[in-house]
This record gives C-alpha cells, structure tokens and sequence, in this order.
C-alpha cells in the first residue's frame, strides 16, 4: 500500500500523499486542531449542522481555502449528508449556497479545476478518490449505511461513466474513521451484512460483543471493481481511539473533520 503522512501547513494538521502536490492536486484529511471553534466543536469543525456558530465554521472553511487550497476557489463544496448512496457531479453550474448544495448526496464527484469537494464525518470513512489519468476527483462519506448499500462503488461506477475511469488508473485514499478496535454493533446489524457480503474477515466477536470492520468492506467494493491493493491508501486511524479526530460515538455533541479534494 501507498503510505499517507500527517503534515502540518499554515497552522492546520492534515494527512495527505506527496503523489497528490506532485500531479497539481490537493487531497487530505483535516484533523480537528488549527481552527477557531468553541468547545465542544474544538477547534476546526467545518460543519454547520452540529450546533456551532455558522462564523465559525465559515471562518475554518474560510482557513482551509487560504492555507491549503490557494488563489482560486471561493468556496468548498458540500452536500447533504443523509447517510444514503447518492452520487453527485459538481462543477461551477451546480447550484449552492456559499458551497452548501441543497442536494443530497453523500458522494461528490468533479473533473473541473478550483472546485474542491468535501465530504464530513465524525466516525463514518471519508474516502478520497482520484483517477490519476484522466484527472477526476470524489469525495466518499461511508458510514454503515452507506457502506452497506454500496456508496463507493456507485461511486467508481460513476468515475467510470463520467470520465471513463479504468482501475488501473484509480488511487483510493481511506481516512479517519471509527476501526474494529472500536467499533461495537448489534447482533443483527451483522446478521444484515452476513445476508449480503461474502466472507467473515469483517467482523469479530469479543464475548457477546460484535465489532464491525467498515474498511474491510469497502475493500470489498475496490475489489469488485477490480482497484489493485497497491493503488490503496489507508490512514489507519481511529476516530474513536485518538483525541486528533470528532468522534460521534465518543463525544455524541461534537464537530466534524473532512476529505477535500481539488484540481489545481
């Protein structure tokens, strides 16, 4: 696998690959330091829905453009998170509201320059996608209901009907999220799963305790479509685990990081 690193730029911690600067792209995963937020939104939550102060949250964004994104975009796009499989193609046309589509979509897709995309969680998989070919950018959130209907591969299906994306050419960054180390569900949640995918690699149980692997299964999904585990990145961290991230299942009232994707 290809190896992502935390960098720290103007201030604001994020992960990112040397692969995405190097081909005149920006993808990375913010933490949740480096911004202006109040407790318990500490401190770069760049989402406006959790209960923040809507300035703040305007001025993290804000933060993001000037520090990592440079001369060019006004805004970051974002749409509504429902949790769901839709897949949205944005460039300049799309309709917003300083960056908030009122669509919604918990995948963003774009092959347009200075249009960064973003996706928001606070325990979910946030994916970044790039075909690094034919210059297309996407944006994932994964929780399990999204992983469980197949948001990532709607989404590669889309790279390939859009763009006409072949696998080869597909890298596939896996940001922070919540891990099996964390990640305790209900017996029938895995019953749900075991109806659907193949194999048990993405569960186990510690007593009467079942633990979940979201990663796992959306390998499932690469697999499929046939992305090669050397073209996979993996962040390896814990929302649950790490005070660096929002955790949801940790905090319950708390902010949310993000993937950002963009072509200079």
């Amino acid at each position: 696998m290809l190896n992502i690193e935390k960098i720290l730029v103007g201030g604001i911690n994020i992960f990112s690959h040397p692969v995405c600067d190097q081909n005149n792209l920006f993808c990375g995963f913010t933490t949740r330091d480096g911004g202006s937020s109040r407790k318990p939104f500490d401190s770069l939550n760049l989402a406006y829905h959790v209960g923040d102060d809507d300035k703040s949250v305007c001025k993290n964004r804000q933060l993001i453009i000037n520090k990592l994104l440079g001369p060019g975009p006004e805004y970051i796009y974002s749409a509504l998170q429902v949790h769901g499989d839709n897949v949205l193609y944005v460039d300049r046309y799309t309709g917003h509201k300083d960056g908030n589509i009122p669509i919604e979509a918990d995948s963003l897709i774009t092959n347009k320059s200075n249009v960064p995309i973003m996706v928001l969680g606070a325990d979910c998989n946030l994916i970044i996608i790039i075909d690094m070919k034919e210059k297309a950018i996407g944006v994932v959130h994964a929780g399990w209901k999204g992983t469980f209907n197949g948001v990532l591969g709607k989404t590669l299906f889309e790279f390939k009907k859009h763009f006409n994306s072949s696998p080869e050419n597909i890298l596939v960054f896996f940001g922070p999220s919540i891990r099996k180390c964390c990640y305790k569900v209900g017996s029938m949640l895995i019953d749900s799963f075991r109806g659907k995918f193949c194999g048990e690699d993405y569960y186990y149980k510690s007593g009467k305790d079942f633990f979940l692997d979201i990663i796992k299964l959306n390998l499932i999904h690469l697999k499929d479509f046939g992305i090669q585990k050397d073209n996979i990145v993996d962040i390896r961290q814990c929302t649950s685990c790490s005070n660096g991230f929002f955790s949801y299942r940790r905090e319950k009232d708390t902010g949310r990081q993000a993937a950002i994707a963009m072509i200079h």
